[in-house]
């Protein structure tokens, strides 16, 4: 089983977890309450690009999940 690692974050902007051959990314949203870190694994083609341009490649995908975070997987703070 792989280990969750954090690669890269910006403290209530997003986090970027390296779990070996995936890369998932979390992005906190403060409402619907109590809050919620919406999570997205990213695909090959994503994966490939973050790894060659950085969080830059991610922008309009973390808008994304801030606006429809309904259509992404939702972990509650609580």
């Amino acid at each position: 089983m792989n280990e969750k690692k954090v690669s890269e974050q910006k403290e209530w902007e997003y986090s970027i977890f390296d779990e070996g051959r995936q890369i998932t990314l979390s992005v906190p949203i403060p409402s619907p309450a109590p809050g919620f870190d919406v999570v997205y694994t990213l695909n090959e083609s994503e994966k490939e690009h973050y790894e060659h341009t950085g969080i830059k490649a991610l922008e309009d995908r973390i808008e994304d999940m801030k606006v429809n975070f309904y259509n992404y997987e939702m972990n509650s703070w609580r």
